[in-house]
């Protein structure tokens, strides 16, 4: 995340140079990181830029000014030791490149930069949180393209797959980590894996797939990635996938990659009828559902359907939903899913993630009440409308902007990463709004598919 700056005179960082270290006291000097012109960036950014080797780093060179160095650093980082030390490396380093400085604390890092700045050199990053943030960053999301060159490569030792789809199609080489889907625990199939090793998760929707992750990064596993955008954006980047058997020929579906794809009007969504075979329709259902009230009722109005087409069946519990599903597999359906988890899963999903492609059109159809941008960074750049609704970044608390609006219109809310916008959206969530979505891929997917911002 960036920050506003300004230039900080020069006696003064002189005059600081000789006092930081990487010592706990450093914290408790006075330092005001208003006044610079570097750019403070978030750990998991930075995570994320440096998945690969350090040829196609975003970063000239990496300062670590800690003399902390031996005991953990960024990868390709150059071990300065010291403000001190770092300011005997520039002699011919380009002024123009894109340089990253961290520490242990904020004033050694905060002290670096800005003597970088001071020097002329013109893209100075700063690890916002310090080496602290670094070591605290689980998984990393990395793109279809990215996960395709590390397969080719090898580079992976493990791929798992924690959809219960996992027969429906699967990344070349996937390992089944689903056990409703026929698959391992993944808990068990990493017991005695490598933990130095790389390895990727990844579902057909975001929640499984990062607590998958998560779980191997909390047990311990150094290199976990995670497929960002999901099976979707694989298959969308027209990649080869593998087949797998199983004893069912319909497909169990989570409730939230349901309402990712039930965004829109029912005239596109995937679709072609949705079947509630619970008499209970009336106390809450799906979107665009038809009121099937059985099993036998569902069965009656099967006649005249195109087999061909996509059908949703679910129910307030398995069995029903179970049959249904079967019954329509057994009259010859060829795209069956159900609703996994039953309604009530359909009903604890908290806000939806989608595509910028689909936010832009929305946007365009004016579909959302009000956008939110909770990052810092606003004035660098926002989605065309969207509110600051960030505090420390000249804005107002979202908590504030949204207590007296309409629960029940559209809401969109982003940020620059994951954390800051789930946490937003989760707030409108808990606070009773029915209708929040969350930009997938953050506002960097936005600018990379080419949409405009102000």
């Amino acid at each position: 995340m960036k920050r506003w700056n300004k230039i900080t005179p020069l006696l003064v960082v002189v005059g600081l140079l000789s006092l930081y270290s990487c010592d706990e006291d450093d914290d408790k000097m006075s330092v005001d990181p208003s006044t610079t012109t570097y750019t403070d960036i978030m750990a998991s950014q930075i995570k994320m830029d440096l998945v690969d080797d350090a040829s196609v780093s975003p970063y000239e060179a990496i300062f670590d000014v800690s003399p902390a160095y031996d005991q953990g650093h960024l990868p390709f980082a150059t071990n300065a030791g010291s403000v001190d030390g770092l300011g005997n490396m520039f002699e011919g380093l380009d002024k123009s490149k894109t340089y990253l400085v961290y520490c242990h604390s904020d004033a050694p890092s905060i002290a670096g930069a800005e003597l970088m700045v001071e020097n002329g050199f013109l893209n100075v990053h700063r690890l916002e949180g310090n080496y602290g943030a670094w070591d605290e960053v689980s998984f990393v999301d990395i793109a279809p393209t990215t996960v395709k060159s590390k397969i080719d490569a090898g580079d992976f030792e493990a791929i798992f797959d924690v959809s219960p789809a996992y027969s429906q199609g699967h990344l070349p080489g996937a390992t089944n980590a689903n056990v409703s889907g026929g698959g391992g625990d993944l808990s068990e199939l990493i017991e005695n894996m490598d933990k130095t090793k790389s390895y990727l998760v990844y579902c057909h929707g975001d929640a499984p797939a990062i607590a998958g992750a998560q779980l191997m990064e909390d047990a311990g596993f150094m290199n976990v990635y995670r497929l960002e955008g999901n099976y979707g954006a694989w298959t969308d980047a027209g990649y080869d996938v593998e087949m797998g058997n199983s004893e069912i020929s319909y497909t169990n579906i989570m409730a939230s990659q349901i309402k990712i794809d039930l965004v829109d009007d029912a005239s596109v969504s995937p679709y072609e009828a949705i079947f509630d075979v619970s008499p209970a329709y009336d106390q809450g259902h799906l979107p665009f559902a038809t009121n099937a009230g059985s099993v036998d009722g569902l069965g009656n109005l099967l006649d005249g359907l195109d087999k061909s087409k996509t059908y949703l069946v679910y129910c307030h519990s398995d069995a029903p939903s179970i049959a249904g599903a079967e019954l329509m597999v057994e009259n010859g359906f060829l795209n069956v899913h159900r609703l996994e988890g039953n309604y009530g899963a359909w009903d604890e999903v908290s806000f939806v993630d989608i595509a910028p492609v689909t936010v832009k059109s929305k946007i365009d159809a004016g579909d959302f009440e009000a956008i939110f941008d909770v990052s810092p960074a606003y004035s660098q750049g926002h989605l065309p409308g969207a509110i600051n609704a960030n505090a420390s970044g000249g804005g107002s608390d979202l908590s504030g902007l949204i207590e007296n609006m309409d629960k029940t219109k559209s809401y969109l809310v982003y940020c620059h990463g994951d954390a800051p916008a789930i946490a937003g959206a989760q707030l409108m969530e808990d606070a009773g709004f029915m209708n929040v979505y969350r930009l997938e891929g953050n506002y960097g997917a936005w600018t990379d598919a080419g949409y405009d911002v102000e």
